[in-house]
């Protein structure tokens, strides 16, 4: 390695905020790289097919701003119409939500890289390559305490975290021209990463469940339990439409049940061997987070006589997203959508090859247990966008004595291949497995456009 083919860069920075508390507020975070460009070293001169050959790595840190500000400080919120004072008019109140944490400070990342970049045969193989690791300390956490409701507020979080996260990035390319005058290219790019948390709040009721352990497992892992599908009316022996130990079922789930409910899989009792009651102890991991562990995209591209024509396709897989609450189970809130999705295909003693449980006048304490029965896959591939073109020849826009002219037709988002058909795959339901019972995010449908044109030079 001489001076003229090594690239070496150091930086440090020292960080500060106001969302921590005085004496909390700064950090040092020091980072360096460091390159190869090994095709410009004499001995790779006789590798011709070698355009470039470059390798690196780099290490650093950096700090994350994560959680609400100014949780150091105590805050009050306001609600209206609380006390009664004097001639019984209500009068506004105030609480303070959360206790204060004095020592909150930053979430560091320390992350460390090392790849390649290649080109080959004149650009007809453009490769880069990585492989990343990140340990991320300090994460905010809130601890796994139930206070009793005497206490009046709720426990600050902690920067008590720890989490580990690898994987690759890889980009491909390649360039070629035919003898014929077709130019053809392609862009393409890929992305695995895979987390597990260290070190998280839990109880020993998780934790000692080999099943319902949260240390290990990939963050934001849902957990709830494993279905069976759905009661049929063959599950109703003695034909009075309930479903007991007399019909044969001899595990108790939640509340009344009937043909059309969610059947659940009896896993385990506080003994590790199967109980005949469906609870905490028979929770599992259901499904991934809704952030992708892997995401994708890619190019195709082809020029010919005037003609253009360019394709984007994105794409992710490994994840999931909780397709309960207001997408498909009716009256669970006043976010409920009811729509065709549930009532086109729910279960009635007519439909029992439906997909979703019976119908009920109110939310059914059994259907809305989280489980694997409303984890849905949100694998997908789209055609993000589609433009063709063709630019007349030269001889015509000089005729016509104009510099350059091109007509298009573009598209967006003229395609999705995914299991879900009902809405956007790439909707989030950020909220949902950190056990609230509502949606967060409710996004509109995916729009398509189509576009014809021209570009006109003078």
């Amino acid at each position: 390695m001489s001076p003229k083919t090594s690239l070496l860069d150091a930086s440090g920075r020292y960080d500060g905020h106001n969302y921590f508390a005085p004496g909390k507020r700064w950090g040092y975070f020091p980072a360096f790289s460091l390159g190869w460009r090994l095709s410009e070293e004499n001995f790779m001169k006789s590798l011709t097919f070698i355009n470039n050959l470059k390798i690196r790595g780099s290490w650093g840190k950096s700090g994350n701003l994560a959680g609400s500000a100014y949780q150091y400080l105590s805050g009050y919120t306001l609600i209206g119409n609380n006390y009664a004072f004097g001639t019984g008019s209500m009068i506004q109140g105030a609480y303070s939500p959360q206790e204060a944490n004095t020592n909150i400070t930053w979430e560091v990342a320390t992350k460390s890289d090392i790849g390649f970049e290649a080109t080959l045969w004149n650009s007809l193989l453009i490769i880069e390559a990585d492989y990343f690791s990140e340990t991320r300390n300090g994460m905010l956490l809130s601890p796994a305490v139930t206070v009793p409701l005497e206490y009046g507020l709720f426990l600050a979080q902690e920067n008590a975290g720890e989490m580990r996260n690898h994987g690759i990035e890889l980009t491909v390319g390649s360039k070629y021209v035919f003898k014929n005058g077709l130019r053809i290219g392609f862009e393409g790019n890929l992305s695995f990463a895979k987390n597990k948390m260290i070190q998280v709040f839990e109880t020993s009721a998780t934790y000692d469940n080999p099943n319902r352990r949260r240390t290990g497992r990939a963050y934001d892992t849902p957990f709830g339990y494993h279905s069976l599908g759905l009661f049929s009316n063959k599950d109703d022996k003695n034909g009075d439409g309930i479903i007991n130990s007399a019909d044969g079922h001899n595990v108790i789930q939640f509340g009344e049940l009937h043909p059309g409910d969610i059947k659940y899989e009896d896993i385990s009792g506080p003994a590790g061997v199967p109980d005949g009651v469906i609870n905490g102890n028979d929770e599992v991991p259901i499904g991934y987070s809704a952030i992708p562990e892997l995401t994708c995209g890619f190019t195709p591209s082809a020029v010919w006589k005037g003609f253009d024509l360019t394709l984007f396709f994105q794409g992710s897989a490994m994840s999931t997203i909780d397709i309960a609450t207001f997408q498909t189970i009716t009256f669970e809130s006043n976010k409920s959508n009811s729509d065709y999705e549930y009532f086109n295909n729910h279960w009635t003693s007519a439909t029992e090859n439906a997909k979703y449980p019976r119908a009920n006048s109110s939310p059914s304490g059994n259907n809305t247990q989280p489980s694997d029965f409303w984890e849905s896959n949100t694998s997908f591939l789209r055609l993000k966008a589609a433009t063709f073109g063709y630019t007349l020849p030269s001889s015509v826009t000089h005729f016509l004595k104009i510099k350059n002219v091109r007509m298009y037709f573009s598209s967006q988002n003229m395609f999705t291949l995914s299991k879900i058909k009902f809405e956007d795959p790439e909707t989030d339901d950020y909220g949902v497995h950190e056990g609230y019972s509502l949606h967060e995010a409710i996004s509109y449908p995916t729009m398509k456009s189509f576009t014809f044109g021209a570009n006109i030079t003078f």
